[in-house]
């Protein structure tokens, strides 16, 4: 068997880049071959948000490659990949699936959403917003603007662990509590959630506290089951691992009655298309996914991910930048 690996470029709109962090999402894709077959990953770490760099991602494929370790020793991203392609090599995503629910996005703030904003948003189900980058009556604001244009649509608050208890529920002052989904792992201090569950009425979804694995973290999923106020474990893939890494992830979900929320750190339309397939194999998976990011690209590896009516279709795998590989 060989592997060869392929670095590109894909600049973040301009727009999207102070929410995704950089200009350009550096990418390696990487291709497993045997005589009659080829499979695909994307490894693309995100400053910021995984501990690994992209050159040391490629060391470690490199000596995997030449027999030195397993998968699952590697780092999320890498094992990411690799595992992407060597399912992919042997017909993973080779077939067409269900098509997966998505979350549509909006990265903006409240100045930033205007009506071409909310005319993107459309048709839309479920709509992820961001908390906390912009004052507490901004926030409001922007969720009470999205609730009146939206009015069929529900939203997904995620304010990455940067707000207090008080912080968060002020920001919900006033609104139907019945429109928000769930809360994404909003607090500075996560053994408060299930204190913020109660006071604003609105379940919890489990992100940065998912992939934590101390035994304060383990505990604290255990009692937040127990409470009853988890709805979803938001499970960013790049971050778990391998592909068997994330199923068993999202089992373990099930087990403390959680769903499986399917999620990218701003790759390629590849991983997206990648989380559809995923996502028609795990059985608590049925929740719309935070795929919808593909419009944040300016370029892409294959035929965008776009959205159309909440879903993306489950079509089978393309072949990333195709031209590169014959």
């Amino acid at each position: 068997m060989n592997f060869e690996m392929l670095r590109v470029s894909l600049p973040v709109r301009a727009h999207a880049r102070p929410l995704v962090g950089v200009d350009a999402r550096e990418i390696i894709f990487v291709a497993a071959r045997d005589q009659e077959h080829i499979g695909f990953g994307e490894c693309a770490p995100l400053p910021g948000l995984h501990a690994e760099t992209l050159e040391f991602c490629m060391e470690s494929i490199e000596n995997w490659s030449n027999g030195l370790g397993e998968i699952n020793s590697l780092a999320p991203c890498a094992a990411f990949a690799l595992s992407c392609a060597m399912e992919t090599l042997n017909g993973f995503g080779a077939l067409q699936v269900a098509p997966a629910k998505v979350a549509y996005f909006f990265p903006g703030t409240f100045a930033q959403c205007d009506q071409s904003a909310i005319d993107s948003l459309q048709g839309a189900n479920v709509v992820k917003i961001k908390f906390g980058r912009d004052s507490e009556s901004n926030d409001r604001a922007l969720l009470a603007r999205l609730c009146s244009a939206l009015p069929s649509a529900k939203f997904r608050i995620d304010a990455n662990r940067i707000l207090s208890r008080d912080e968060c529920v002020a920001r919900l002052v006033g609104i139907d509590a019945s429109r928000v989904e769930y809360l994404e792992d909003p607090l500075r201090d996560p053994s408060q959630l299930a204190q913020l569950a109660k006071a604003t009425g609105i379940s919890i979804a489990l992100d940065e506290t998912v992939v934590d694995q101390s035994t304060q973290a383990h505990a604290l999923r255990e009692s937040l089951a127990r409470d009853g106020c988890v709805a979803a474990w938001v499970l960013r893939m790049s971050t778990i691992g391998s592909l068997d890494a994330i199923r068993a992830m999202a089992a373990e979900a099930a087990r403390l009655s959680a769903d499986a929320v399917l999620s990218t750190a701003y790759e390629s339309s590849y991983s997206l298309r990648v989380a559809v397939h995923v996502a028609a194999s795990i059985p608590n998976a049925t929740r719309a996914h935070g795929i919808g990011t593909a419009s944040l690209l300016e370029q892409d590896s294959c035929e965008p991910a776009i959205a159309r009516n909440g879903f993306i279709d489950g079509s089978p795998l393309p072949i990333p930048f195709v031209e590169a590989w014959e």
